[in-house]
Parts: structure tokens; C-alpha cells; sequence
């Protein structure tokens, strides 16, 4: 079954046949639920994040209606929560405000549900609405204090809360871990020649080709605009001559790079700094030499990696 779900004073649920084979709807009041509605209303504004809306409704569910589990999809925002273990029997809603659809919620139980309990689960249903849409403009809110407007990429700030906590879980369970840090080669050359509209059409190239080299490679590779011209990569699980090669494939695939741009074509090379986290590494610290290793690839002659060990 499948039911649209919207804010409303009161709950039409879905409709049977008459003995006489016309249709009927019940329709009930939501008054008659009001405390119970408020109850859970009152539960699920406790917090902002999605997964815990969806589990503190899951728990009043598997309380009240004996409720197996509950999965959410939102493909607009990419979000997929599963909760509990899927039963033979189930239910659909799709939830929805005027402006926006907030994805479908699904329940299933091994006990076949009754037309009481259908009506019951829809009309608490609605009382997500308003939590699922509050988590995830928290959510698009905070994503976008990380996320660099014009590349897409994470931040500074989210390179360093990222770094400082991959940092601490490789020391804690002895891991790998790298770094890169990737700089345009004369990248100011492009926007006195270009202009800046055209230096930012490579900054957006250049990040995107590293964002195909992080998921080519493993999806635990994230990229990060550090300013201007310049780029860092973490590497987890990743050893010094996997972080090479790696390294590498980026320097050439951006160096067979072309931005187009008006009539102009636009070619750029990368220096790449490489380095490898040792026992009495910090965050600082590996940062510090992936950084001297870039401006040593750059005193040797730009378009290179160069890795400097600890």
C-alpha cells in the first residue's frame, strides 16, 4: 500500500468497498489522537539529526504497533535509513509538504496489519513531516558550511575537523594514513591572461578530476579545496607508495586535462606534496611535510610529485 501523506486537521485514509461495492473512506479526527500525537511530536523535536528522528519513531512504532522495520529513502538528498529487520507484511507513504516531497517512509511486521492499525500508523506518520523536514535543512545547512561554493569540494574547515579525526582513529588502530596536498602550477597566469571566470572553470576541472580519482580508487578518499589554487586529498588505509601512485595518476590525468573556455582552450599541470603519517605524527605535523614536500616539487620544476618520509 501506498498513501501521499500531508499536514492536514484531519487524516483520510485509504478507502474499501462497500457491501454494495461504492467506495468508502473513513475519515478521522485528529482531535481524538491529539495527546498521542502530541507525545511523539514532543519526541521526535528532541533532536536534528535524520537517523535519530527515524529511530526514536521506530521505537514508538515497535511499542505501540509491534513494527519489525522502518526503511527511509529520499533520493533527492541521498539519504537511506534502515532500521529493524524487514517482515513479509508492509506499508508505504510518501511524505509531503507543499513545496516539497520528503521522501517515502516503508514499515513492515510479520503480522498481517488491520484496518485499525493502518489508520493509526498513517495518521502518527504525519507527525514526521515536520521533523524529517527540519533534519534535513539542518543537514543542507551544515554541508554547506563545509562544502567550498565554486568546486564543490570540502572546505578548510572541513579538512581540518576531517584530518584532525582520521588522524587520531590511524594512531588508535594502527592504520595508514596519507596525505596530498595538489597546487595548480602558474595558476595566476590564467587569470591575468584569462580572467578570473576563466581560473575559476579550472579550479572546477581540476576538482572534479580529483573527485573521479578519489572514487576510482577508494571511496574513502576525500578532497578538499584549501584556497586558492590549492587542493588536499586524504588517503585512509593508504601507505606511502599507495599514496604515489595515486598521487600520480591525478598529476597525469590533469596534465591531459582541457578546460574550454569561450573560444580558449586551456591546459594546466599540478605539483603534488606527498607524506604518510608516522608514530609521533599530529595533525599538524603531517600536514607541515606534505606541504614542504609541494614546494620542493615546485622548486624542482612543477608538474611532479615528490614525497618526503618522516
Amino acid at each position: 500500500m501506498v498513501t501521499t501523506v500531508q499536514s492536514s486537521n484531519t487524516i483520510a485514509f485509504p478507502t474499501s468497498k462497500t457491501h454494495s461495492g461504492r467506495e468508502r473512506t473513513d475519515v478521522i479526527r485528529v482531535e481524538q489522537y491529539a495527546e498521542l500525537r502530541l507525545q511523539l511530536s514532543n519526541i521526535l523535536q528532541t533532536t536534528l539529526e535524520l537517523p535519530q528522528v527515524l529511530q526514536l519513531f521506530f521505537n514508538e512504532m515497535q511499542r505501540s504497533l509491534g513494527i519489525d522495520s522502518l526503511t527511509y529513502r529520499n533520493s533527492k538528498h541521498t539519504s537511506n535509513v534502515e532500521l529493524g529487520i524487514s517482515a513479509r507484511h508492509n506499508c508505504h507513504y510518501n511524505l509531503v509538504t507543499n513545496k516539497d516531497s520528503l521522501g517515502e517512509v516503508k514499515f513492515s511486521r510479520s503480522k498481517r496489519f488491520s484496518e485499525k492499525e493502518l489508520q493509526l500508523l498513517e495518521m502518527l506518520v504525519g507527525c514526521l513531516i515536520c521533523p524529517i523536514r527540519n533534519s534535513l535543512m539542518y543537514r543542507e545547512a551544515v554541508q554547506s558550511a563545509l562544502r567550498d561554493p565554486l568546486t564543490g569540494s570540502g572546505n578548510r574547515m572541513a579538512l581540518e575537523k576531517t584530518l584532525e579525526r582520521e588522524v587520531a582513529l590511524a594512531k588508535r588502530h594502527n592504520q595508514a594514513l596519507s596525505v596530498l596536498v595538489v597546487d595548480i602550477d602558474k595558476f595566476k597566469a590564467i587569470n591575468d591572461n584569462y580572467g578570473h571566470t576563466a581560473g575559476d572553470y579550472v579550479l572546477k576541472d581540476v576538482a572534479q578530476i580529483l573527485s573521479q580519482c578519489c572514487r576510482e580508487t577508494d571511496a574513502a578518499y576525500r578532497a578538499y579545496r584549501f584556497g586558492g589554487e590549492e587542493f588536499v586529498l586524504i588517503l585512509n588505509h593508504t601507505e606511502a607508495h599507495g599514496s604515489t601512485v595515486v598521487a600520480e595518476r591525478i598529476r597525469q590525468y590533469i596534465e591531459n586535462m582541457t578546460t574550454t573556455f569561450e573560444d580558449n582552450s586551456l591546459s594546466v599541470t599540478v605539483s603534488v606534496g606527498a607524506a604518510s603519517l608516522v608514530e609521533e605524527d599530529d595533525m599538524t605535523t603531517l600536514f607541515s611535510r606534505a606541504d614542504k614536500a609541494l614546494y620542493q616539487a615546485k622548486h624542482e620544476g612543477r608538474n611532479r610529485v615528490v614525497m618526503i618520509k618522516g
